[in-house]
């Protein structure tokens, strides 16, 4: 199994950095992969992604998601804060976290997931871990609330490259700073 992850990311209408981020950290059987939307836009939100980003870069191979969610948590703290969801895949294990309003749309294996309240930094209370059994062929699509929705019928028998710029196209909300990343499962 192969994990392929593509992702796009368009600062709001005015602005010249994004307080959404993505992390990809591929592995021999699956990967790491997350996108973060830190409150606001501009200057200090980009501080406040650049800390979550860095939080997640010293996380070791295979940690669980329950970790890496509880070092963002602390990291962003004294920052503006952040909503994420972050993703592990192992063979064909997905195990993940949703804090605030990052979203998630699958397209072929349902995945059961439901976000977690709060503000990443601020106020997180409880964390609700999902999972799901992937196979070939499944394709996640992670977004931050800067894109509308998702309507995954645009983006079927098209590369994940070109996914992400349809989905950008359609459903991008220039008022905000917008992210899609979708993971793609291969043989």
């Amino acid at each position: 199994m192969k994990l392929i992850v593509q992702h796009l990311i368009i600062p709001k209408d005015g602005e010249h950095e994004s307080g959404d981020a993505v992390f990809v950290r591929p592995s021999e059987h699956g990967g790491l992969f997350a996108v973060m939307d830190a409150l606001g836009h501009g200057e200090r939100a980009a501080e406040a992604a650049r800390a979550a980003l860095e939080a997640l870069e010293e996380g070791a191979e295979g940690e669980g998601v329950a970790s890496i969610i509880d070092r963002l948590h602390g990291r962003l703290r004294g920052t503006r804060g952040a909503a994420a969801m972050v993703c592990r895949v192992e063979e064909e294990r997905l195990e993940g976290c949703a804090v605030g309003n990052v979203d998630m749309v699958s397209v072929g294996t349902r995945v059961p997931w439901v976000p977690s309240p709060g503000i990443l930094g601020a106020s997180v209370r409880r964390v609700r871990i999902f999972q799901a059994d992937l196979q070939v062929g499944d394709r996640l699509i992670l977004f931050s609330d800067g894109v509308s929705r998702v309507d995954p019928s645009y983006c079927r028998g098209v590369s994940a490259v070109h996914a992400c710029r349809i989905l950008m196209g359609r459903h991008r909300r220039s008022h905000d700073d917008a992210t899609v990343l979708i993971a793609d499962i291969e043989t």
